[in-house]
């Protein structure tokens, strides 16, 4: 078959199959084989992974596009073929020894990540382990058990350039990431030296000015002296504006020509953070730096390809970096013994069974409604928004719109955030005569100009001329025009996605009435995740249940990359 029939199955797309006939008549190589792997790697990297592994089958490929027979060739015949190609020798395809085939800017992009933590481990501890205040320092900021997951993640902060900190909502991650600090900071001081500059960088402006704020209250909890605590900072940034993007695209200021002036650079919510982005980092962050990779490897991954966090835990398992990895998990933001807190283990655990049990006992807690019952839950929200919108105190504003969201796995579609938030504002009371009207919107776009990032909350009020007022990371509020905004949205509804990296009091997850590919276990256990109080679900227990039991799948060599890196 050639790329038109399969375009006429609908089983390749017009872009991917465009790119394919550009590459293959550049390099004179039209086979209909190699046409066929270029689209399907194009396709991949649409949806987030960083390679098409050659010779999976047609069911892994189109789950949901029943075929009459395989349409795909034979898999030692196919990577034979990709082997001999012009394409793959030294051209824009790499096909890796696995029989992944990558377009080569992200074949790089992963040997650039593998090559530069192997390089960083490879130095000396930034504080001895006989240090003689080490340990009374240890049980001051851990006290309790001497073997506590905490007291590990710190010794291994000290021992490794860099280390990962994983673990899910409420587990303690911040504070333990001020108490490192801490460490850090001591030490310097104890050797005369001047107090290390530490960075806090999260991947969005809401995930950032919650790290500040995280932080903040943090350094309440740990027990340190003074001087030592004025110098853990309190506002964080996004990774966009420390790297210097610019407004030509994903290019930065940032590099190792330039790099970051931070001794001490802590990245949370990492999830969030693809490929592109963790190479830029690792670039621009200076080679003698600690760094410190926080979040939760359960949770959605970039949306960009990659799923960096997770290859990294991953590795932990299989490769030299087996010690670099902490996992927190006794939580303290839910009681273990509530509904709210049992939902978010056995989401995240895949117990099914569980979970239709919590959502069956009618607790406070966690609420459970059919489809039909969508309308009701349309009422609740317009009444919060009412309240949100009738306030023009900017605090006030804010503080409502983090008491209550109502999420969606889609932007379009019957119950995409766009119907949802159009169904939500037909509810809504017209303004008096005279009075502006508000709208909650949501920057899609992001502006190193304005300092304004994706996913960055703004109210915009009616005028002359239209004005936003901005919350963004930790900079208080700012106003700006309209016209000046980059692409935003209404937030009446947001879709999952683009809650991550917030909190909200309560959260309601809409779900369709029918099962989608996109419905996973990270993406539900994302969404609960979201609630500090209460969360709601509207859809059928089947689709729930389906979606327990289907897996976010990214595809990927960095953990093979990881283990090759130090031969």
């Amino acid at each position: 078959m050639n790329l038109s029939e399969y375009r006429a199955l609908g089983l390749v797309e017009l872009l991917d199959a465009q790119l394919a006939g550009s590459l293959a008549r550049m390099a004179s190589d039209s086979s209909p084989e190699v046409e066929l792997a270029i689209a399907l790697t194009s396709r991949n990297v649409r949806r987030g992974h960083s390679c098409f592994p050659v010779g999976i089958s047609a069911e892994e490929i189109w789950p949901h596009e029943p075929t009459k027979s395989d349409p795909l060739p034979d898999a030692a015949q196919w990577k034979e073929t990709l082997r001999q190609s012009r394409l793959t020798q030294g051209g824009p395809l790499v096909l890796d020894a696995a029989g992944r085939l990558y377009l080569r800017r992200y074949w790089q992009l992963e040997q650039d990540i593998a090559r530069e933590l192997a390089a960083r481990s490879a130095l000396p501890p930034i504080i001895a382990e006989d240090a003689s205040w080490l340990e009374a320092a240890l049980d001051r900021l851990f006290p309790g058990r001497a073997d506590s997951l905490q007291r590990y993640a710190a010794r291994n902060a000290l021992r490794h350039r860099v280390s990962l900190l994983c673990g899910g909502p409420g587990t303690g991650k911040t504070t333990t990431v001020a108490a490192i600090v801490a460490l850090i900071i001591q030490g310097r001081l104890q050797d005369a030296k001047a107090a290390p500059k530490v960075m806090l960088l999260a991947p969005t402006g809401k995930s950032a000015a919650r790290l500040g704020e995280a932080v903040r209250k943090a350094k309440s909890r740990i027990e340190a002296p003074d001087e030592i605590l004025h110098e853990i900072p309190e506002r964080a940034t996004t990774l966009h504006r420390a790297l210097g993007m610019r407004r030509e695209g994903m290019r930065f200021a940032r590099s190792a020509d330039l790099p970051l002036e931070a001794d001490v650079i802590i990245v949370d919510e990492a999830s969030m953070v693809d490929l592109g982005l963790m190479r830029q980092l690792l670039d621009a962050a200076p080679r003698e730096a600690t760094l410190l990779i926080v979040g939760d490897p359960d949770q959605l991954t970039s949306v960009e390809a990659g799923s960096v966090l997770r290859d990294l835990v991953t590795a932990s398992t299989e490769t030299w970096w087996r010690d670099r990895v902490t996992r927190l998990t006794t939580t303290y933001r839910y009681d273990e013994e509530q509904p709210l807190g049992q939902l978010v283990a056995s989401i995240r655990a895949g117990e099914g069974a569980t979970v239709s049990a919590l959502l069956e006992a009618k607790a406070d807690d966690v609420v459970w409604s059919p489809s039909d019952r969508l309308h009701e839950e349309l009422d609740r929200a317009a009444a919060h928004w009412a309240k949100a919108l009738a306030t023009f105190d900017r605090k006030e504003h804010f503080e409502l719109r983090g008491r209550y969201v109502m999420l969606s796995p889609f932007r379009r579609g019957a119950i995409g955030t766009q119907r949802l938030g159009s169904a939500i504002q037909q509810r809504l009371p017209h303004p008096g005569s005279g009075t502006p009207r508000v709208t909650p919107i949501i920057i899609e776009q992001n502006s190193h100009e304005l300092r304004l990032y994706n996913g960055d909350f703004a109210m915009l009020v009616d005028g002359e001329p239209p004005v936003a007022t901005v919350q963004s990371e930790a900079d208080g509020f700012r106003e700006i025009a309209e016209a000046r905004l980059p692409r935003f949205s209404d937030a009446f509804a947001l879709s999952v996605h683009k809650a991550q990296g917030s909190e909200f009091d309560e959260v309601l997850l809409v779900l369709p009435e029918q099962d989608a590919p996109l419905l996973t276990r990270e993406l539900l256990y994302t969404a609960v995740s979201r609630a500090r109080k209460r969360v709601r679900i509207v859809g059928p227990k089947q689709v729930i249940r389906a979606a327990i039991e289907r897996r976010a799948q990214r595809y990927s060599g960095l953990v093979e990359a990881i283990g090759e890196a130090l031969g």
